[in-house]
């Protein structure tokens, strides 16, 4: 899975994104410009790494078959906006609205104007 990292939060913010705060230990953002750009796209990566069953499993299902069955039935409505909110509820998510942009970017500018003025010394 792809890690979201704080310094990105303001373009998250932009495409109205939200982040997963506990994805396996993982954060993980969802919007459009991201590696998930969608609900969707998570799901079959999250499905490649760590299954259906254990998907279900973080939702509250006994397995990947009943979530898939109560999914399909008559009994919901099955929506990219029930998907989202299922993953915000399981997943520790937020909105990235919500979150406070504490990634301190004049910090991060001094240490890559250093980084590069080191290279052009290294003759790099």
């Amino acid at each position: 899975m792809e890690e979201f990292e704080d310094s990105q939060l303001r373009d998250l913010q932009e495409v109205d994104g939200i982040v997963l705060r506990d994805v396996h230990g993982e954060r993980v953002a969802i919007g459009k410009g991201f590696p998930y750009e969608n609900v969707f796209s998570f799901m079959v990566h999250y499905f490649n790494f760590y299954t259906a069953d254990n998907f279900a499993k973080k939702l509250g299902y006994k397995d990947g078959d009943e979530m898939f069955k109560y999914w399909f039935s008559k009994k919901t409505k099955l929506t990219e906006f029930n998907l989202i909110n299922w993953c915000i509820a399981s997943f520790d998510g937020i909105y990235a609205e919500d979150l406070v942009d504490e990634y301190d970017y004049e910090h991060q500018a001094y240490l890559d104007a250093e980084d590069a003025k080191y290279d052009r010394l290294a003759g790099k």
